[in-house]
């Protein structure tokens, strides 16, 4: 026969002899107990059922983004709704945004009208996750429909829910916005027509930033999504108002349902109607000749008018809402303020004789370049998956150029957290030139991947103890991360309790970090937060840090206000200042105690490098705006947090016992100053039914889109949370794997039945292969004689 060298003879089925089923038998007992392996699979549902599957990547998004949110929805409406021909899902509800911004001395005002365009042939519910300025004072709500415009009002947050409930099931147009976060809010609109457009107007107040001799002005418009750690709340039963996350609450964030909206990528929004983009104008008229205006992430026109006011807009007119819109200004040197005090009357009715005071303080330059004490620098990096992208690269680049910096008299350690955490030395040893470079080598193989576990990461930086010779050390802990967690309120907790004499600085990374968090921890942990947007903005915004921490510190700030005069600031106890830092606060003041007859001044005080200085503000010469809000609405804003403070030192903010003493407090000044807060929320209702009683209502999530940069990523469930239909999965997977043992268990006969599949199978294979390789031992030789027929 012509067989190939490699292939053996065939023995003929004849002449073999086959085992018999007495020899199966045995040989399928002694090899496959069956009994024992199907109660060892029954044991092993049992305990997954129970201990659930820890941690399961479950995406927000399949390749079809909406089709995996539709599945899981616990709410009665449908999500989302079918392109048509291509079979795609889109979002039921387009969103635009338009930002007017208004700033005057050291408050910026600003209104976000946003859009919400039914695109489905139903009556629609929106229910959409809003970003703020963490320090972002919301004080209006309006639904504009055409001319018609129905104002909202602050009600208790479980009033405010009824309100909208009742009007939800009635027909009629109404919008709710409820505070998750200090800068994360869900906005829901009912009763949107089909193909109507309906624009919800949110109206909040912010101070500007200074830092560095420049003033600055953030706008979010997306967020990087949380990492909800813990176990699914034993009391969850149903997800209210359809919030349509896609986590479970848990005991550690029980609102994680309503802080993890489903995500999108911007070119896919904007391709779906050119959803998610954003307009910005601003009125910049700080009375203040300005050396430059700029944005790091934007291009921006600008235009100048008299009267030192600018207009500034954005270049393109609209862009994609996936980073956070960041604006810088300068004032010329000779400008630049020492200090400003600014005043404004009372507006609201039950306080006609209140006045509000802001305070902005630059403290002495003198003695900056004293000598600089050695440290010890703890330096935390997140490597978990939202970090993956730019992210991860902007934090391996902050790191080297933060061991480029250190000294030989320096000690340092690396600590690196996703699931887990490590660290680089078992505790911090000296800056040698061979602990630097193992140092470097380690960092530049670090990648991102896995869940955020803050919180063990956090404990091991902040319990690791000085060398005891090493008293004079200076000891830092750099945080580096995109601060994407749900259980905030706990990590507080972590560096309240264990700080001590050091302090924590946070370096905020990627385009849409969680910037309540990191602003927080850096005011728990008397340092200062700064963020990095772009890979270029690392030299520049890491050496700007550096030189804080390299700095004196400007200490045992005090304030002394004329005699006579009650005031209430905030806040109360004024924290360490780094280089370029300056004093600011807020106060309410009782009387009418200022004014051009007003005497008396303003003394701040503190330590620089060791030595005493002060700096004197008269009231004399100042002007009091009559008729403001923004002072007075920021004032009860930094009160309202000052007293929430104090709730988290009582005890968890889940805890009744810990909040109900001050619960009453905030929720006063919130009602009075017309605020939205934990307690209350803006709810606006159109009397007149628009839905007809035969229609039904369905509820939509309008989706975020993911931030520039990064990477459309698995998130991770808390333990148990598998979800309804990976349990399914799980369970019809090990019911299958019990009916083959059970299969197997029949007799031998079903044994053998299936051996001769498997070496039928193997023959018929075979059988193929053999006839290849004659076909190409026909083909091949014609190709090379130039033949190009193929068969």
């Amino acid at each position: 026969m012509n067989r190939p060298f490699f292939h053996p003879p065939r023995i003929p089925r004849e002449l073999l002899i086959l085992p018999s089923d007495e020899y199966y038998r045995r040989r399928y007992r002694k090899k496959h107990p069956g009994s024992w392996l199907l109660f060892l699979v029954t044991v092993i549902a049992v305990l997954v059922a129970a201990a659930g599957a820890r941690a399961q990547d479950v995406p927000p998004v399949a390749e079809e983004p909406f089709d995996s949110v539709g599945l899981s929805e616990s709410g009665s409406g449908d999500l989302l709704f079918k392109s048509g021909e291509s079979g795609r899902y889109i979002p039921a509800i387009h969103l635009g945004t338009e930002a007017d911004i208004r700033v005057r001395g050291l408050v910026a005002e600003v209104t976000l009208a946003q859009q919400f365009r039914n695109t489905s042939n139903h009556w629609q519910e929106a229910v959409y996750v809003l970003p703020l300025p963490e320090n972002a004072a919301v004080n209006g709500l309006e639904i504009v429909i055409g001319e018609r415009r129905i104002v909202g009002k602050v009600r208790e947050r479980e009033e405010a829910r009824k309100v909208y409930k009742k009007a939800r099931e009635a027909g009629q147009r109404a919008a709710l916005l409820e505070q998750q976060r200090p800068n994360l809010f869900t906005s829901r609109v009912a009763n949107i027509a089909p193909g109507e457009s309906i624009s919800v107007e949110v109206r909040y107040l912010q101070n500007l930033r200074f830092d560095s001799g420049q003033f600055s002005l953030r706008l979010p418009s997306t967020l990087t999504p949380r990492f909800m750690p813990g176990s699914p709340a034993a009391s969850v039963q149903t997800v209210s108002l359809n919030a349509h996350g896609w986590s479970l609450p848990t005991d550690q964030v029980p609102d994680a349902d309503q802080i993890s909206p489903v995500m999108m990528p911007a070119a896919a929004l904007a391709s779906l109607g050119n959803s998610h983009q954003m307009k910005i104008r601003i009125d910049l008229g700080m009375g203040l000749p300005l050396a430059d205006i700029y944005s790091p992430y934007h291009e921006v026109s600008l235009r100048r008018e008299e009267n030192q006011h600018y207009r500034v807009s954005l270049k393109q007119g609209a862009v994609p809402m996936d980073r956070d819109f960041v604006l810088f200004w300068r004032p010329q040197s000779s400008a630049m303020p020492s200090a400003a005090l600014f005043a404004e009357q009372s507006a609201i009715a039950a306080e006609p004789s209140a006045q509000y005071l802001q305070l902005l303080l630059l403290p002495p330059q003198e003695a900056l370049a004293a000598r600089k004490l050695p440290r010890e620098v703890v330096y935390v990096v997140d490597t978990s998956g939202s970090m993956g992208g730019n992210s991860i690269r902007q934090a391996k680049e902050s790191l080297l150029l933060a061991l480029s910096r250190l000294t030989a008299a320096d000690r340092f350690n690396i600590i690196e957290f996703n699931s887990s955490h490590q660290n680089l030395f078992p505790r911090p040893l000296a800056a040698t030139p061979a602990n630097i470079q193992h140092a470097r080598h380690w960092v530049e193989a670090l990648q991102a991947t896995g869940g955020t576990q803050m919180a063990p990461a956090l404990t091991e930086a902040l319990s690791q103890q000085l060398d005891q010779q090493a008293g004079a050390l200076v000891r830092q802990v750099v945080f580096i991360t995109d601060g994407a967690v749900g259980n905030e309120a706990a990590l507080f907790e972590i560096i309240r309790q264990r700080l001590g004499e050091a302090r924590l600085f946070t370096v905020g990374i990627g385009s849409a970090p969680n910037s309540f968090f990191m602003t927080k921890a850096a005011q728990y942990g008397r340092g200062s937060f700064v963020h990095i947007g772009e890979l270029a903005q690392v030299q520049s915004k890491m050496g700007a840090l550096f030189e804080k921490l390299e700095s004196p510190l400007v200490t045992d700030l005090q304030v002394q206000w004329p005699v006579g005069i009650k005031v209430a600031s905030y806040p109360q106890r004024l924290p360490d200042l780094y280089r370029g830092e300056p004093v600011r606060l807020v106060a309410r003041v009782e009387g009418s105690a200022l004014g051009n007859d007003a005497s008396g001044e303003v003394v701040v005080s503190g330590r620089l490098a060791g030595k005493r200085f002060s700096r004197t503000l008269s009231l004399s010469q100042l002007t009091v705006e009559a008729s403001g809000k923004g002072i007075g609405s920021l004032w009860a804003r930094e009160k309202i947090a000052a007293l929430r403070d104090a709730q988290r030192e009582r005890g968890p903010l889940n805890d009744p016992e810990a909040v109900d003493p001050l619960r009453e407090q905030i929720l006063g000044l919130a009602l009075g100053y017309q605020l939205t807060s934990p307690y209350t929320s803006f709810v606006a209702v159109e009397e007149t039914p628009v839905r007809p009683r035969s229609e039904t209502l369905r509820s939509s999530p309008v989706p975020n889109a993911v931030a520039h940069g990064q990477v459309l990523q698995s998130f991770s469930y808390p333990a148990t949370a598998t979800g309804v239909y990976g349990q399914m999965m799980l369970a019809a997977a090990l019911l299958a794997l019990g009916g083959l043992l059970r299969t197997l268990r029949r007799g031998p006969q079903v044994a053998a039945r299936v051996l001769g599949h498997w070496r039928a199978l193997r023959r018929a294979r075979a059988a193929v292969e053999r006839g290849v390789r004659r076909w190409l031992r026909k083909v091949i030789p014609d190709l090379r004689r130039g033949k190009r027929g193929m068969p």
